[in-house]
């Protein structure tokens, strides 16, 4: 898969330039679309991220020998001499993540094949459709990659420092100007720690319980889910657990503020010496 010279495919790569001749330009230039966490062009930084990656606009070759190589990595900005139709050399006008040859890699690497080609049995990202479109899945291995270098050694790059993303190029060798693009991913950092809580709470626990008459207990009542319980024996009454916790907790708030009624009126009366007035006629 590692794009790399080889001489027994020389006198194809001739025959194919050939052929990208006759098929003329692409219709359009070639647009990419990476989509990786939240629907964006955004990776993990430290650890391997799986994205769709979508082309349009690409030339397409009919039966031609090749097709186009999808990567990730670095690209010299600089330039445009990035690209190997301009000249530029793996290694050094642009880098990409070190990946084996093969349909069964890691995921840096894809070949998506012309239609029909004698290479397509070696793709592994699909096929370039007629009209210039393809999609394949991509890795990223994380916000730093090992590439190789201009002189067939290693290097790491770390996409914090410059800008990766997603590279096109001409598959087996075969460099096609049409098929060149460069699309930048960017890397979400590991999540800062939740600030701790505040040391201020919003109400003094003294002050909250001096606002409130402990003679006014609340009327509301909020129903609480009970836990349902396959073995236990609900007396035959049929009514969900939430249901009958609701009800006694209903009827048990009803009969704390009826005492209370019932006392305060009391009170007022033996205060009055008089029977109990209405409760509107309450001055508190």
């Amino acid at each position: 898969m590692t794009p790399t010279p080889l001489r027994a495919l020389a006198a194809a790569a001739l025959a194919a330039a050939a052929a990208l001749a006759a098929a003329g330009p692409a219709a359009a230039a070639p647009q990419v679309v990476v989509v990786g966490e939240g629907g964006q062009p955004v990776a993990a930084a430290d650890a391997p991220t799986s994205v769709q990656v979508s082309g349009t606009g690409f030339q397409s070759v009919p039966g031609g020998f090749g097709g186009v190589y999808v990567l990730f990595g670095w690209v010299d900005p600089a330039s445009e001499g990035w690209r190997p139709s301009a000249g530029g050399v793996s290694g050094a006008q642009y880098r990409y993540a070190v990946d084996v040859q093969g349909q069964e890699n890691a995921g840096y690497q894809r070949f998506v094949a012309f239609p029909g080609s004698t290479t397509a049995v070696e793709a592994n990202g699909g096929e370039v459709a007629e009209d210039g479109s393809w999609s394949t899945d991509l890795t990223i291995p994380g916000a730093t990659i090992t590439a190789l270098d201009a002189d067939g050694g290693t290097v790491e790059v770390d996409c914090r420092a410059v800008t990766c993303g997603v590279i096109t190029i001409g598959a087996h060798g075969v460099a096609n100007a049409n098929n060149e693009s460069f699309t930048p991913v960017t890397f979400d950092e590991p999540g800062a720690a939740a600030a701790p809580p505040s040391a201020e709470p919003s109400a003094e626990p003294a002050e909250a319980a001096a606002e409130q008459d402990p003679a006014e207990p609340t009327a509301e009542v909020t129903a609480v889910a009970a836990p349902v319980d396959d073995d236990a024996d609900t007396g035959g009454s049929g009514a969900a657990p939430w249901v009958v916790a609701g009800s006694a907790a209903a009827a048990a708030v009803g009969a704390t503020v009826a005492g209370v009624a019932a006392a305060r009126g009391a009170r007022h009366r033996r205060e009055a010496g008089t029977p109990g007035g209405a409760p509107d006629d309450e001055q508190q």
